[in-house]
């Protein structure tokens, strides 16, 4: 457990008490990130790449993040609203500030990735620009197909549309029917990528907005009740033991379907649901505070500190090899040992340089625009009103 310090690792303050563990959430960051690293940064003709494509672990790694996110996401925004109904504040207020913060937090480093990109003519980036810009990645891949090294950013176009959504509901709704609505959100997702993607035939289709639905729901879910229950309750996990084996079966049939090269599209029918029941549970675990060794690995600095800066990290690494290949003109490092097992060497380097700029790229533009979140407070304003003073007439003295 975390002891009360004024310790910094870099930027970042590790605090001492649970803060609700929001350092483990960080750690959990930092795992989802370092899966879609190894995922997207192995050879595709070594054979580790080919286990890591049959357990999909870049997919998972995303998975991840998409629970994270409809997790803390509905956290805020239940909290904004709580501050709306005891600030006497209207919901036009929660709307601006949330848009504001998230603007501040996602504009600014992708934006300057996607024109540096531009500039530097890394294809396609050019031809697809407006698709990029307006976060439409996943439509286009959707019509068109994968381009890398822009693929990655299907899955901030799904957060960004999430984000534009999903304030609609957790502020408008009732808390009283915000139960049933998370749970048809978290039904339409492997209803939609069943049905659908049967009639399309298109793998694709698990990058629509609406099949990410129950990873993304699974977190709100998990948000409302912490909400909503006080006490050793809100820990329980809503899905039980049932859910958990769930998840593991649906994984388990994924990885076995896949290793039969048979029913690929219910392999991906069943492997969001799967994923956000095994992910949920870990996020509330984390949320609460793992104890024991987990919960001493999810609190080691270094990983908090991935945490910290994974969204740059995630935003910047498809770029990193081409830049160095191609841009730059810089040799593999297995081309120039000519080893046959020297690749693992090239996949740290590349891993090495996407976290060396993501950190100075988190300390030198993103903190400080992320500073100016400040101005932007979901509280209204708390500080103690001056009453003017009422002079009695008898208490004046005369000149």
């Amino acid at each position: 457990m975390l002891t009360k310090r004024k310790k910094t690792f870099g930027s970042v303050w590790i605090p001492s008490t649970p803060l609700p563990h929001m350092v483990q959430l960080d750690a959990l960051r930092a795992f989802a990130v370092l899966a879609v690293l190894v995922s997207h940064f192995s050879p595709t003709t070594s054979k580790f790449y080919a286990f890591t494509r049959l357990i999909d672990l870049g997919s998972l790694g995303v998975r991840l993040f998409f629970v994270l996110s409809g997790f803390l996401i509905t956290g805020i925004l239940l909290r904004s609203k709580s501050y709306c109904e005891k600030d006497g504040l209207s919901v036009l207020h929660a709307f601006r500030q949330f848009y504001a913060r998230r603007v501040l937090r996602i504009f600014p480093l992708f934006y300057l990735v996607l024109g540096l990109a531009a500039v530097l003519n890394i294809p396609p980036v050019r031809q697809t620009f407006a698709w990029h810009a307006a976060f439409l990645t996943n439509f286009y891949i959707v019509l068109h197909g994968f381009n890398h090294p822009t693929s990655h950013f299907w899955s901030l176009a799904v957060e960004e549309q999430f984000y534009l959504a999903w304030p609609w509901v957790i502020l408008l709704v009732s808390r009283r029917r915000l139960y049933a609505a998370i749970l048809v959100t978290i039904a339409v997702g492997p209803v939609f990528r069943l049905f659908f993607g049967l009639g399309t035939g298109s793998y694709a289709t698990g990058m629509f907005p609406l099949s990410c639905l129950d990873t993304l729901g699974v977190g709100a879910l998990l948000a409302l009740r912490r909400d909503q229950i006080a006490g050793p309750q809100s820990r329980e996990y809503p899905f039980g033991k049932a859910g958990l084996l769930l998840g593991f079966a649906a994984l388990g049939a994924f990885i076995l379907l896949g290793a039969l090269d048979q029913a690929w599209m219910i392999r991906y029918a069943i492997f969001d649901i799967g994923s956000a029941l095994l992910a949920g549970w870990v996020v509330l675990r984390a949320s609460t505070g793992f104890r024991g060794p987990i919960g001493k690995l999810l609190e080691k600095k270094p990983l908090i500190y991935l945490g910290t800066i994974s969204y740059g990290i995630y935003v910047y690494h498809n770029f990193i090899p081409y830049v160095m290949y191609k841009t730059l003109g810089l040799p593999s490092i297995a081309n120039v040992l000519a080893l046959p097992y020297a690749w693992p060497l090239d996949s740290l380097l590349k891993a090495g340089i996407t976290i060396s700029v993501a950190a100075l790229s988190w300390h030198f533009f993103e903190r400080p625009i992320n500073n100016l979140k400040r101005y932007f407070k979901y509280q209204g304003d708390r500080s103690p009103k001056r009453v003017p003073v009422s002079i009695e007439p008898s208490t004046v003295r005369p000149l």
